[in-house]
């Protein structure tokens, strides 16, 4: 015989091939000669009776040989124990036997096909679960469950908790695994049904049992969702985890729970070393939350530590939570330390209390320093409702502070505020100056507006004592309106300088800023705000006074030379500095002489009333209405400030009391007051003296007539 003819080996093959196909038509032959199906449906319907549990194939019911033996049944029902109502329903199931102990009269299923099973399950008041007695079964005589292969294809699953009343469905279940006799490599997804979003689950790990012990060593689990909220959301679990069937309990290692959202741009992940959990609740000794999220032209960042968390279905706390929390705008940032006891109730309710907090302001709009605030306090909130409740008490930059913060919403959040403040000194933050710090109006610096980008805000203002510049005020208290756009202080009022201010005060922003105030002045002594304000100390008094005023800009210079409105103001009991129009008249003709010179600081005019109304018009104020009376002399005139150029012009008429000095009687002198505000020089007003004159002769012989008749009205 020839062994290496190719004719030989044909032969062969096809021979063999005859004789195995031959063989398996006769054994399925057999088989469905000897199938008895009555027999069949009676061993499944009684393969439950153990726990009480009716078994039904309400289908036909199909033998199969190849490439495994087993059955295909179609419509099978399960019951509740000692219950006709159905638990489970089955649309077609397909059963498959091994071939090796079916030959010793053993049925061992090795693999199961389901389709469409929907499943009811339920968490009775007890605890327990109502599939709970499926777990711990006897074995049945004449065949056991050993699967190698499990696939499930359109599954439903109907979860109900009785103490709760909360109700889940999955959907679309699809389950497939095979190898689970060695290492199977177990794949799962579905969907969990929601009126509002329906979460994708799915599944992919290694799976190992042992006994009636699962071991997950490397899950890759994701849950998605679309809303249009937050647009496409993605959780992502990764680790190890082992489930013991005996006692319904599970242990985790090196698990990490990544979740993120696309609208706005965020991601979080919890990173858990180790958990042990049961159907009761779940413990994580350690844990670390690190969350980052960009909107718009914010980043949000988190960095926490959680220390026995405990999560149950009814809430979730942890002994300690703490971490650092930063918002950060372009270079400028808010960090927040906190350190509290955590409870999440109802996976709604939260609340961090006690709560220690340090709160930082870090920007370069305090360029010499960072605002730092202590607080001791709480914070509470209810995510369903997206709101949240901040109370605080503590220090900012050694000053007592109180603060109470409500939040509603998280995407666009908007905030309603009480604050109040001992004392704020705001030259410790702003740009460091040369020497003594400049008024006010005369700082050029660009007033910074950006941070009203992102609020949303009402609240209640109240410092012990707030400085700026030279600017000083004590017991502010106002209503505050923020919006991207405008701001509003409603409601102002303050002890300033001695007296009371109160009134409202608005911004509007756009391609020029656009402020607004209309305030009322009691009792304020006016020379230290002057100065402070507009570096102007000529005139001193304690008066009332009404600002209805306008300016634009983008600093302060700005606003000072674009001042428009209307100012009016009654000052009593004062004095105007510089000159002394007492003494001169009562040495006329001498004081004549000295008239044409720069004021003196030693020099003094006192007044019992002054009285006086502005028109602002591009920082200049005009002003025809000035009377100042006093026991010995009667002053009237007009004319104007120019605070854009710190410089005076005005016309005056001075006359004194007939009754003080009978000799002076008639005697009116005209005095023109001109020059920087914080110098002006006290002149004889020769224009008015010469008044109508058209030639210079005129206006000389006039002159001289003039100073002639005063000075013989004066000499006896």
């Amino acid at each position: 015989m020839n062994w290496n003819s190719g004719r030989l080996w044909l032969r062969i093959i096809v021979y063999t091939a005859l004789a195995l196909l031959a063989l398996g038509t006769v054994t399925e032959g057999l088989i469905f000669w000897q199938f008895d199906e009555a027999a069949v449906r009676r061993s499944i319907g009684a393969s439950l009776s153990d726990t009480g549990r009716q078994v039904q194939i309400e289908g036909s019911i199909t033998p199969r040989v190849f490439p495994f033996p087993g059955i295909d049944a179609d419509n099978i029902t399960i019951s509740q124990p000692n219950s006709p109502v159905p638990v489970a329903r089955i649309a077609r199931m397909e059963a498959r036997l091994a071939w090796w102990p079916l030959l010793f009269g053993q049925r061992e299923v090795r693999s199961l096909t389901l389709y469409a099973p929907n499943v009811d399950i339920s968490r009775n008041k007890d605890g327990t679960l109502s599939i709970a007695d499926l777990f711990s079964r006897r074995e049945q005589r004449g065949f056991h469950i050993d699967l190698n292969t499990l696939i499930i294809h359109d599954g439903v699953l109907s979860y109900q908790d009785d103490a709760s009343g909360e109700r889940q469905r999955l959907s679309a279940i699809a389950i497939d695994a095979d190898g689970l006799k060695s290492s199977a490599m177990f794949k799962a997804g579905a969907i969990l049904d929601d009126d509002t979003r329906p979460l994708n689950l799915s599944i992919v790990t290694p799976l190992t049992i042992d006994d009636k012990r699962l071991d997950l060593s490397q899950i890759d689990a994701q849950v998605e969702s679309d809303t249009p909220a937050l647009g496409k959301t993605q959780l992502n679990i990764t680790g190890a985890l082992h489930l013991d069937l005996n006692n319904f309990s599970a242990a985790g290692e090196d698990l990490a729970f990544a979740f993120t959202t696309e609208q706005p741009q965020s991601s979080a992940t919890l990173r858990v070393p180790y958990l042990d959990a049961n159907l009761e609740r779940v413990q994580i000794p350690q844990s670390h939350l690190s969350a980052t999220m960009q909107y718009e032209r914010s980043h949000y960042q988190l960095e926490a530590n959680l220390t026995s968390l405990n999560i149950t279905r009814k809430a979730m706390n942890a002994r300690r939570l703490s971490g650092e929390f930063n918002w950060q705008v372009g270079d400028n940032r808010v960090k927040l330390t906190l350190d509290a006891p955590f409870t999440l109730a109802g996976l709604s309710d939260l609340q961090l209390a006690p709560l220690t907090l340090t709160a930082q302001a870090i920007t370069p709009l305090l360029p010499r320093g960072q605002l730092i605030a202590n607080m001791q306090g709480a914070l509470t909130g209810a995510l369903k409702d997206e709101r949240f409740d901040l109370h605080g008490k503590g220090k900012i930059d050694g000053s007592d502070i109180a603060l109470d913060v409500t939040q509603f919403g998280l995407i666009h959040p908007r905030h309603e505020v009480a604050l109040s403040i001992g004392a704020l000194d705001l030259n410790r933050y702003l740009p460091e100056t040369k020497g003594e710090a400049v008024a006010i109006f005369q700082n050029k610096d660009p007033i910074p507006l950006d941070w009203m980008d992102f609020f949303d805000l009402n609240g209640k203002l109240n410092i012990g004592e707030l400085s700026v510049g030279r600017f000083r005020t004590n017991d502010v208290s106002a209503s505050v309106r923020v919006l991207p756009q405008e701001m509003e202080l409603n409601q102002i009022s303050a002890n300033i300088y001695t007296g009371r201010l109160q009134g409202d005060a608005s911004l509007k922003r756009g391609p020029v800023n656009r402020y607004e105030v209309r305030q009322t002045l009691r009792g304020m002594s006016i020379r230290p705000l002057l100065v402070d304000l507009f570096n102007f100390g000529q005139l001193d008094g304690k008066g009332n006074g009404q600002v209805a005023l306008t300016a634009h800009g983008d600093s302060f210079v700005d606003l000072r030379n674009s001042l428009g409105g209307e100012v009016q103001m009654s000052l009593n009991q004062g004095a105007l500095t510089g000159i002394d129009l007492v003494s001169a008249l009562k040495n006329l003709p001498a004081e004549l002489k000295e008239m044409n010179a720069p004021a003196r600081a030693n020099q003094k005019t006192t007044f019992s009333t002054l009285q006086a109304s502005f028109h602002m018009d591009q920082g200049v104020g005009r002003n025809q209405d000035l009377t100042l009376a006093s026991q010995l002399v009667n002053v009237n005139g007009g004319g104007k400030i120019d605070l854009r150029h710190s410089i005076i012009d005005y016309n005056m008429n001075v006359a004194a009391n007939p009754r003080e000095f009978t000799s002076l009687r008639g005697v009116s002198i005209p005095l023109k007051i001109t020059g920087p505000l914080n110098a002006p020089v006290y002149a004889l007003n020769f224009n008015a003296m010469v008044k109508g004159k058209k030639t210079e002769t005129e206006k000389q012989q006039a002159l001289k007539q003039e100073l002639k008749k005063q000075i013989t009205t004066i000499l006896p």
